[in-house]
């Protein structure tokens, strides 16, 4: 059974993975012909980009179904223990290899990835009271990450690269939000503004500050909004 998804995230959650059973679909950002979805040019006739159009992008969170099954998820190979990313800061890359128990929970997982990938790219940011998914919409909108997903089975895989450092602070606090607070604890509406504020004040985001401050004063809106 081959399943189509378009995680460019996370965002929530949130980096390169697995093998697993059955066909696999993979969703990258930057097309290049109609059989080529990698920015490196490999070709894939059941892959799909962030791109996405009305009818084929999912339009439903998955959040209700995640939250009630956040413990059916764990790093690939391994049956205990919540999914964990790997992370590589000189690369500024985050990688996960997630098992599902079943090949739905893989789905509703990977386009839930992807349905978070099309909001922060048409900033219409359903946490824009988090500060922190603000930044990473800033850094979506700003093309300074990229994000790949692909399913294979039970199995999702999902790679984000940075271009930036202050980009890749921003992915790697998000996955360890996903990693820690959703997939061990199924917490879904934690707040993160003051990690966004620690991360701001870095000097790694010191280009950026003003501009990324000015973004979030622009488009946050109160809890529930």
């Amino acid at each position: 059974m081959k399943t189509t998804i378009k995680l460019g995230a996370l965002s929530l959650i949130t980096a390169a993975f697995l093998s697993g059973c059955g066909d696999s679909t993979t969703t990258v950002e930057e097309p290049t012909n109609s059989n080529t979805t990698t920015e490196e040019n490999t070709t894939n006739s059941n892959a799909t980009t962030e791109e996405t159009t009305a009818s084929d992008a999912p339009t439903e969170s998955n959040i209700p179904y995640l939250k009630s099954n956040h413990a059916n998820y764990s790093n690939h190979g391994s049956t205990s223990g919540f999914p964990t990313p790997t992370k590589d800061g000189e690369n500024k890359s985050i990688d996960w290899t997630i098992s599902a128990t079943t090949e739905e929970g893989a789905t509703k997982l990977a386009d839930h990835i992807q349905f978070m990938v099309n909001k922060l790219k048409n900033g219409d940011n359903p946490r824009a009271w988090d500060k922190l998914f603000l930044m990473e919409e800033y850094m979506k909108t700003n093309h300074q990450y990229t994000t790949q997903i692909e399913q294979t089975g039970t199995t999702v895989i999902v790679s984000k690269v940075a271009t930036t450092s202050c980009a890749y602070e921003v992915i790697s606090a998000h996955a360890d939000a996903v990693s820690g607070d959703f997939f061990a604890q199924g917490i879904i509406n934690k707040d993160n503004s003051l990690t966004a504020e620690s991360i701001l004040a870095d000097s790694v985001c010191s280009n950026e500050k003003t501009q990324i401050e000015a973004y979030i004063l622009e488009n946050q809106k109160p809890k529930g909004q």
